[in-house]
């Protein structure tokens, strides 16, 4: 089991990335990409779309889902994020923001949930 924060949140981060590439066949392009505007835990891109994955990780459900956590200010600096990275390439013609919840509990990922943030 993760023994502090840190190794939990890298743990979540290579899980929802591993589920991303595996199960959805998506492409991770980055990890822990920083800007002025914040941070994207993942960013992915699909056929369709480029897509900013912000990871929620706890060892135990507290109150809601992981998910829950995330406040519209913090939506509105991840939209503002990956805006400025697809600003760097023209290649995107859409692009979205997830956000994926991971509860782990005894070696063992007891709840998970993927949403749609962005566009809603």
């Amino acid at each position: 089991m993760p023994s502090d924060r840190r190794e939990l949140g890298a743990f979540g981060e290579f899980f929802v990335s591993q589920y991303l590439e595996r199960c959805l066949g998506w492409y991770v392009i980055e990890r822990n990409w920083r800007t002025r505007f914040g941070e994207l835990d993942l960013i992915a891109e699909n056929d369709q779309e480029l897509v900013a994955v912000e990871v929620k990780t706890r060892t135990s459900p507290i109150g809601d889902h992981p998910i829950s956590a995330l406040r519209p200010a913090q939506i509105a600096r991840l939209v503002a994020t990956l805006s400025a990275y697809a600003a760097r390439a023209d290649r995107w013609s859409a692009f979205a923001v997830d956000v994926v919840g991971v509860t782990w509990r005894q070696g063992t990922v007891v709840d998970f949930r993927h949403e749609r943030l962005y566009p809603e």
